[in-house]
């Protein structure tokens, strides 16, 4: 007999006090529990580092708030999605459902990745040193991507406050890999968009345990099921790092620009923002 598939929704949303989030967060979280479902993560959103192009600008600089909530089913997916007909017109939000990859795989991942970091520990610099932490910055902003970028790193490490941030990744893959930006990686036989992209998961993943970093979400399949038409997305992943200067970090290392250009030759579309769980007050 097959198991079920797990389901999980995935919620873009305009709240701009505390209260708000916190009553959006109360209620969805209310809908997955009354379906046997339960909350899997609620952060708040920093401004926007990639947006996928231009009409989705002006709803992810309003963005507030994501929300995940995972169910054992579909069908109790659905159930949940039709509870929220009660209050949803009280909020404006953006809701995907998407098939998460299984918690037992990224448990063995991570495991990885913390053994790595072991040996590749990268050290951060502190915040009273400008001097490096501008450099970071330069760095970043050299390594970019597809999409429109959007991003402020001395505003993201201003916002972020030294804390652990959640990084959003939303990926559409190129049907064909495109190296054009950098022939000299291209292979002899085309490769697909989503084979360069997983070269570059295990190309960047040293550096990332460097920098203390982890995948804490992986799912596939996203289908949007309210909002503005976002268009075709394969795969939304977050990846957390300790610190944004941590993740600057990560960027400046020589093997991690190597792979990144894997990302860019993989990807044709990509959002990229920012978050942190949110708190009681």
């Amino acid at each position: 007999m097959m198991r079920p598939n797990p389901c999980a929704l995935l919620d873009l949303v305009e709240a701009k006090t505390p209260a708000s989030q916190r009553d959006f967060v109360r209620k969805a979280m209310q809908s997955a529990n009354d379906v046997g479902g339960r909350l899997a993560l609620a952060n708040k959103v920093l401004p926007p580092l990639f947006v996928p192009d231009e009409s989705a600008i002006e709803a992810d600089r309003a963005t507030d708030l994501l929300v995940i909530t995972w169910y054992p089913t579909t069908g109790a997916g659905e159930a949940a999605l039709a509870a929220r007909e009660e209050w949803a017109d009280q909020f404006r939000y953006r809701t995907y459902s998407t098939q998460p990859i299984m918690p037992f795989v990224l448990k063995i991942n991570n495991a990885v990745l913390f053994t790595l970091g072991l040996f590749n520990r990268a050290a951060t610099p502190r915040y009273e040193d400008q001097q490096q932490l501008q450099s970071l910055i330069a760095t970043a902003d050299i390594v970019q991507g597809v999409g429109i970028f959007e991003g402020n790193w001395a505003e993201q490490l201003e916002l972020s406050n030294n804390q652990p941030i959640w990084m959003l990744n939303f990926l559409e893959y190129n049907e064909e890999a495109n190296f054009e930006a950098d022939v000299e990686y291209a292979s002899t036989e085309p490769i697909s968009g989503a084979k360069a992209y997983a070269e570059y998961g295990d190309r960047m993943a040293t550096s990332l345990a460097s920098v203390g970093g982890r995948i804490v979400w992986r799912s596939t399949a996203p289908k949007q099921l309210s909002g503005i038409d976002d268009g075709r997305w394969h795969e939304i992943a977050i990846a957390t790092y300790p610190s944004a200067k941590a993740l600057l970090t990560m960027y400046a290392r020589p093997a991690y620009r190597a792979a990144h250009v894997y990302r860019n030759a993989g990807l044709a579309r990509t959002r990229l923002v920012a978050t942190q769980p949110i708190t009681e007050e």
